[in-house]
């Protein structure tokens, strides 16, 4: 999915309720769309983000606010919540957090795990 895809499939809608931010999103879900599965929220000091739907479930992964603004050298690595019985790892690169930082929408694919992959999509929302 490129930048137009998103921003198309976002509609650039972003709500605010009780302090979090969330980006709507809209359109469906499948095995070959890299659109997340449920928008990000902001709680606290973290954004979560949900990767695209792929075999019928999907993970979150938190990042830390200060990972965007202050991007660590190594970047941001980790695994994804547990779903359908087994977790993805993430690797996000400092250029990365910094493009996001920047305002660009960053795709990042998580390692396979049970024979596939997902996709996060990293947006600013704060």
């Amino acid at each position: 999915m490129d930048r137009r895809e998103f921003v198309n499939l976002t509609v650039g809608s972003v709500i605010a309720v009780g302090g979090s931010l969330f980006l709507v999103t809209c359109g469906s879900s499948s095995s070959t769309d890299n659109s997340p599965a449920a928008p990000p929220m902001q709680s606290g000091t973290q954004i979560t983000y949900t990767t695209s739907n792929v075999a019928a479930h999907f993970h979150t992964f938190p990042v830390d606010l200060s990972a965007f603004s202050a991007p660590p050298a190594a970047g941001v690595s980790g695994s994804t919540s547990t779903d359908a019985g087994h977790a993805h790892t993430v690797a996000i690169s400092m250029a990365d957090l910094q493009n996001v930082d920047g305002g660009q929408i960053v795709l990042v694919t998580t390692g396979s795990s049970s024979g596939h992959t997902h996709v996060l999509t990293l947006v600013q929302i704060g």
